[in-house]
């Protein structure tokens, strides 16, 4: 965790940053392949799935090797993900791929992180919470998964369970980390 100094001279460095960056760019394809996912199907879906997974692994690394790392780059990315996966959800769940009742399994992570930044919002407080690993574990599996559910639809009853599993764990490593920072701030 970053402490003060670092985090304040972080952010004025990022203040003068342009936000259109290549890494940015290519998270902001999310957001596209998103809208197309409801209306393809077979290897064009897969296609679909595989470009967004690619584009979730390339831009942050391109952007922390560029050293054009941005905060929208930060906002945008959890955002561009989570827009994909609930729309990839959603869709083969309204197609009958998917039982409706494993949306919120398949979500844990993604709607835990949503309520507590909601309750973090009411506080007024500001946290910034780079990515961690346990999440970025979550984000693979969620892919591979929606992946697998396409080639083998079955496979949900063997995939949800891991998955709202390592959403639990992220969820705790999130907490742990947002409380670290909110007691080292007051």
């Amino acid at each position: 965790m970053m402490n003060a100094v670092s985090e304040r001279s972080r952010s004025e460095a990022e203040g003068t940053r342009s936000a259109v960056t290549a890494s940015n760019m290519i998270t902001a394809l999310r957001f596209p392949l998103a809208a197309l996912f409801p209306f393809v199907g077979g290897g064009a879906r897969i296609a679909v799935v595989v470009a967004a997974a690619i584009s979730d692994l390339v831009d942050g690394r391109l952007a922390r090797r560029m050293g054009a790392v941005t905060r929208l780059g930060e906002v945008l990315d959890p955002i561009a993900d989570k827009t994909f996966m609930l729309v990839a959800l959603v869709t083969l769940a309204a197609e009958g791929w998917l039982p409706w009742w494993t949306l919120p399994v398949l979500l844990t992570r993604d709607l835990g992180v949503a309520a507590g930044a909601l309750v973090l919002a009411a506080r007024k407080q500001l946290v910034r919470m780079p990515a961690r690993r346990a999440g970025k574990l979550v984000t693979f599996m969620q892919f591979a998964g929606v992946g697998a559910m396409i080639v083998w639809p079955e496979s949900v009853r063997w995939i949800a369970l891991p998955i709202a599993a390592a959403g639990v764990v992220a969820l705790i490593d999130y907490w742990r980390a947002v409380r670290e920072h909110v007691e080292a701030t007051t």
